[in-house]
């Protein structure tokens, strides 16, 4: 019969013995990981940690488990990719695992996301029989052993969701529950058992800004019928740039007390105490520790984790956009409303000027009747104007190939043409009409088809009368630019 000093955990002659296959640490929060490989790449850059968990030092060499994880988030932002190394000795066994991690991530809305992984590789399990005691040398379980190590393939799956600052996660370690023979009579033999992991937890940041948390954190763990279920709960609280410390109850086993430092930028030192409350407490005077060393390499082009001051003022500087842009709406309305009314006191004052009485002459000074004869009329009780009521021929210039069209494209009636300029480029003759926009509301641009010339028109008659000759009167006393007058006829 075996009587190992592995403090009867492994097996009995013609059973299978039950036991905690699955360690139990207390700083899984900063690689989860290590229990669920879609937590793989779970943020920017890579992140490597490594575990110690010693405990039960009072029997034999006790139990100690050492851990390795690596994970990084690849270009895509969304795959995850990372290794873990385990190992661990209790009593006359050990074990090693190895496996390679992939996990994806799939958004599900702005601050929502799901994760699943896989991990896969092998596991090296060993049993040294030479440091078993036992009463009987010849017991068929050390003569009809097939060998003291046995190696397969493993593998794990899990998945994660992710909510703001809320997460939770499922995960099944030795998903094939491979069986290990150690005897030829398959009497003895070690199965490694399906696990299901789970573990939620929420950040609540006090201030967010300075980094200062409460992590409240549950990990599950149910092995398989005839093991009990063992369940952690942590509270953590946390300056994210300085320091932790935590407190944490592992059912039917301790109290833990976890301590943590950031030693330089990136570097993290953890250190996790456990006081033991179950029975078996006074039989065991050794300390039980946990170790951890975190580092994390920050990716080469660090992206913006906090866009919100940011999105701030990018939608105040909107705000006043739209609201310049609704002033200047309304301002160019307001514009065209007195622009259209110009224009129809405009006409008004035109149709006035077309149908003025030739007799309302106050004076008429000795003149040719050919050429322009100024009438001295009264504007008002103090000033009188001397207005034309013929346009001087020499002053008419016509051109038999000119051929006006408006810029719509439509041909311009025949008739008289006050015109202030002619431009080749049209900017040019904008310029100029919108400086004389104010004192000529009725003015407008019209093309030369002839010489592709833009001539900016004050006025137009279809009679060359006293309307004619006043408007021309004016553009000459109100302008700097030469003016003249046109006689326009299109050509049949």
């Amino acid at each position: 019969m075996i009587r190992g000093v592995c403090f009867s955990f492994f097996l009995i002659i013609g059973q299978s013995g039950f036991c905690q296959q699955i360690p139990l640490y207390n700083q899984y929060h900063l690689a989860p990981l290590i229990y669920n490989p879609s937590y793989t790449g779970f943020t920017d850059g890579v992140s490597i940690a490594l575990i110690r968990n010693q405990k039960w030092g009072n029997y034999g060499d006790g139990f100690i488990a050492n851990s390795l994880s690596v994970g990084t988030l690849l270009r895509d932002n969304k795959s995850g990719l990372g290794i873990s190394l385990y190992n661990d000795y209790a009593g006359i066994t050990s074990k090693l695992n190895a496996h390679l991690l992939y996990s994806y991530r799939i958004q599900l809305g702005e601050k929502a996301n799901i994760r699943m992984g896989i991990g896969a590789g092998i596991i090296d399990n060993r049993i040294d029989f030479t440091g078993a005691i036992v009463s009987d040398p010849n017991d068929p379980v050390v003569t009809n052993t097939l060998g003291n190590r046995k190696t397969m393939f493993d593998m794990n799956v899990g998945f994660n969701f992710n909510y703001a600052d809320f997460r939770i996660g499922v995960s099944v370690p030795q998903v094939l529950g491979t069986k290990l023979i150690y005897s030829d009579a398959n009497q003895s033999h070690y199965t490694l058992e399906r696990q299901l992991i789970s573990n939620i937890g929420y950040s609540w940041y006090l201030n967010r800004e300075k980094g200062i948390l409460i992590n409240p954190e549950a990990l599950i763990i149910y092995s398989f019928p005839g093991a009990p279920l063992n369940y952690n709960i942590n509270l953590i609280f946390e300056l994210e740039k300085i320091a932790w410390v935590g407190v944490a109850y592992k059912s039917n086993y301790a109290v833990s007390f976890n301590l943590g430092l950031n030693i330089v930028k990136n570097l993290k030192f953890g250190l996790a105490y456990d006081f033991q409350i179950n029975s078996v407490a006074t039989y065991n005077s050794r300390p039980n520790v946990e170790l951890m060393l975190k580092y994390s390499i920050p990716p080469k082009i660090q992206k913006v984790e906090d866009n919100t001051e940011m999105e701030k003022q990018i939608a105040g500087q909107q705000r006043q956009l739209d609201s310049l842009n609704n002033v200047i709406r309304t301002n160019e309305t307001s514009a065209q409303n007195k622009i259209q009314d110009l224009e129809n006191a405009n006409k008004v004052l035109e149709d006035s000027l077309t149908k003025w009485p030739k007799n309302s002459t106050i004076s008429i000074p000795p003149v040719d009747t050919t050429n322009t004869v100024d009438i001295v009329r009264p504007i008002d009780t103090a000033k009188t104007e001397v207005v034309p009521t013929h346009v001087n021929e020499s002053e008419i210039k016509s051109n038999s190939d000119d051929y006006f069209v408006e810029l719509s494209g439509k041909d311009t009636p025949n008739g008289y043409y006050v015109i202030s300029g002619a431009f080749a480029e049209k900017s040019n003759a904008d310029a100029l009409l919108r400086k004389i926009k104010g004192k000529f509301p009725s003015a407008r641009i019209i093309m030369n088809k002839r010489n592709n010339l833009y001539y900016v028109i004050l006025y137009h008659s279809a009679e060359k009368g006293e309307g004619l000759a006043y408007a021309s009167y004016k553009a000459k006393s109100g302008l700097v630019e030469e003016t003249w007058v046109l006689e326009y006829t299109k050509k049949p």
